[in-house]
């Protein structure tokens, strides 16, 4: 009976494993893909061709990101270097095209107070999503965290937009709006736009 527990518990553990990954497409650095299940975690890609398989660890020396497919929708994410001396962190991609718009989520543990209960102090802890934005240009070797004092940044990173500077300055755009300002960015504001004004 005992050897029947323990066989059903490694089968249950096995199942919720493999089901932790999702359908996904792995992109490597010389634009090859491969179609299979992968997770991201601690900032490394897993990936398996098949669900029965065992996950390999890539990360951002051999491959470029991953593609999440399904359920009629995807989500891709990448590799992202924005500082010269430091390794690249993989961020979600929330819109591409001229400019391209990174975000980089983590969860963050804030401290709400003590409370008293039977002598005893406890403190909750709640948690929290912090995100960060950064953009890039194709030509860019780096990309540029906008969300870190951002009327200063984004008044000098967008300033070839005449458009977007003034939403900043009216208040129009501001740190909450930041991909709203990359879809217009890449919907309306184009290299002909100082041709034009």
């Amino acid at each position: 009976m005992k050897l029947i527990i323990q066989l059903l518990f490694l089968f249950f553990f096995n199942f919720t494993v493999s089901q932790d990954y999702r359908e996904a497409t792995i992109l490597f650095n010389d634009s090859s893909s491969v179609k299979g299940y992968g997770e991201i975690r601690n900032n490394a890609i897993y990936f398996k061709v098949q669900q029965k398989d065992k996950p390999s660890k890539w990360s951002f020396d051999i491959t470029k990101g991953l593609l999440f497919s399904g359920y009629g929708y995807s989500e891709k994410y990448e590799y992202v270097k924005f500082e010269k001396n430091t390794n690249p962190k993989i961020m979600e991609v929330m819109e591409e095209g001229r400019l391209t718009l990174y975000r980089f989520s983590k969860s963050v543990y804030r401290n709400n107070g003590f409370t008293s209960q039977n002598g005893l102090m406890n403190s909750f802890l709640t948690e929290g999503l912090k995100e960060t934005y950064y953009v890039k240009r194709k030509n860019e070797e780096l990309a540029t965290d906008i969300s870190f004092s951002f009327k200063f940044r984004s008044k000098i990173y967008f300033s070839d937009c005449e458009k977007i500077i003034q939403k900043i300055n009216k208040g129009k755009f501001t740190k909450n709006n930041i991909p709203e300002i990359v879809y217009y960015y890449n919907d309306y504001c184009d290299e002909t736009e100082d041709n034009i004004n």
